[in-house]
């Protein structure tokens, strides 16, 4: 591998040329040596803005004339599989977009072909690389806070394309984040409300190993512009919640009641803990995760190191996905 990374770029949509593609400047040195789409105009606005040397329609052209060492792949799970398989089979390392595949034999074929050519496949579920997720992790690690007993989240949407849609693209974010929190769980239960095909809503609850239980609301009823995702952890006498990803609360105990007739004062041992940066400052940075991921991602491609979550954690989360399925498929009979 050579020492500055080549990378070649595989989907030249929106998600990738509005906001993924740019998160990459904070990554270690690298050199985006190609892109690749099937749609000409996409491929040309992408070439031309980001003055990239070399556009492809044809990936295997690509994989073969640039021989990168990486791929940055946002296509969509519908097409990721055969992108995967065929890069990995040329050698190349693969980070992957979210939803890696369309179903669990997706996923165990890929996991069997990375074990095979020794390369790595990394799924881009970017809530385990949020800001408030990863303090929300680290404190629910604490022994002070006594493990997650219930969990709670909200994930809403505008309507989507279709019901399958929102589950396999965006349900999805909130399943993997209950697994990254809570360790593996199983669905017991599921709600359904639909208005329309675009118009769904979902109560879904689990059970975890550790003991926990939980609760994932979703649904494609609200307007993207207004808060749509919020979180809470409950441990043992404390809770942790996350609103609208940039702002989280840790409420712990109290050392003293604010109803003696003072003083007053905020005990740093007991008071809540808030992070709420400010939206005024240069925004350098989004706390949505993608710049930890792909910075992560291109330091342990550059050093040997295997990035995760691969394709084997990510297997199990698309397992979820499918009880998920099978539930709501038991409740329609």
């Amino acid at each position: 591998m050579s020492e500055v990374l080549k990378l070649g770029i595989v989907g030249c949509g929106n998600h990738m040329f509005e906001f993924l593609f740019h998160t990459l400047k904070w990554a270690p040195e690298h050199v985006v040596v190609a892109a690749c789409d099937i749609d000409p105009k996409r491929l040309d606005r992408f070439t031309r803005v980001y003055n990239v040397a070399a556009g492809y329609s044809d990936l295997g052209e690509m994989l073969a004339e640039q021989r990168p060492d990486a791929i940055i792949v946002s296509v969509g799970h519908a097409e990721n599989f055969a992108i995967a398989k065929a890069a990995l089979e040329a050698g190349v390392h693969v980070f992957l977009e979210k939803t890696p595949c369309r179903n669990v034999a997706e996923a165990d074929e890929l996991a069997a072909i990375v074990r095979r050519t020794g390369k790595s496949l990394m799924v881009g579920f970017n809530r385990r690389f949020m800001t408030a997720y990863l303090m929300a992790h680290e404190i629910s690690q604490r022994p002070e806070f006594g493990g997650i007993r219930m969990y709670h989240s909200q994930f809403h949407a505008t309507p989507y394309r279709s019901d399958e849609h929102l589950r396999t693209n965006h349900i999805v974010h909130h399943l993997d984040l209950a697994r990254f929190l809570m360790g593996e769980l199983t669905l017991t239960h599921v709600d359904r409300l639909v208005i329309d095909d675009r118009r769904v809503g979902y109560n879904i609850n689990f059970v975890a190993e550790s003991g926990g239980i939980g609760v994932v609301q979703c649904g494609s009823f609200l307007d993207e512009l207004y808060p749509m995702e919020r979180l809470e952890l409950l441990g043992d006498r404390r809770n942790i919640v996350v609103d609208n990803i940039k702002s989280l609360v840790y409420n712990r105990p109290p050392v003293t009641r604010k109803e003696t007739f003072g003083p007053f004062a905020l005990a740093d041992e007991g008071d809540a803990l808030v992070w709420n940066p400010s939206h005024g400052y240069y925004p350098r940075f989004s706390h949505h995760g993608y710049e930890n991921e792909l910075h992560y991602f291109l330091k342990c491609v550059g050093s040997g190191v295997v990035p995760q979550p691969g394709i084997e954690d990510s297997r199990k989360t698309m397992d979820l996905l499918a009880q998920l399925e099978t539930l709501v498929a038991s409740k329609s009979r």
